[in-house]
């Protein structure tokens, strides 16, 4: 659907990991984030006034037994492109400033 942003990872049985990922679909505005299982491919509607968060933790607790060892985690590249974007974008805005006031 899109590009998952957040991962949430649970233990199941027999050491199982099971992650249920949080994609956002850019191609909206305002953007919309869904849930996906990268197990069985359980994606909920999200026409609900449940934290969508909530609703993957409970997903992997009854669907998949995975109770232990739970993990929130951003995905790295997302991360990692915010972290790039926030200063480029202030000192663009900071060039700006300086080259509006300077012609003056």
């Amino acid at each position: 659907m899109g590009v998952a942003i957040r991962r949430l990872t649970a233990v199941g049985p027999d050491d199982r990991v099971f992650t249920v990922n949080i994609e956002r679909d850019f191609r909206y505005d305002p953007y919309r984030d869904f849930l996906v299982c990268t197990h069985c491919d359980w994606s909920p509607s999200l026409l609900t006034t449940r934290r969508i968060d909530a609703m993957a933790w409970e997903h992997l607790a009854s669907a998949h037994s995975a109770d232990r060892g739970m993990s929130d985690a951003e995905d790295e590249s997302f991360g990692k492109a915010r972290r790039v974007a926030l200063p480029v974008c202030a000192a663009l805005v900071i060039a700006l400033l300086v080259f509006t006031f300077a012609v003056r």
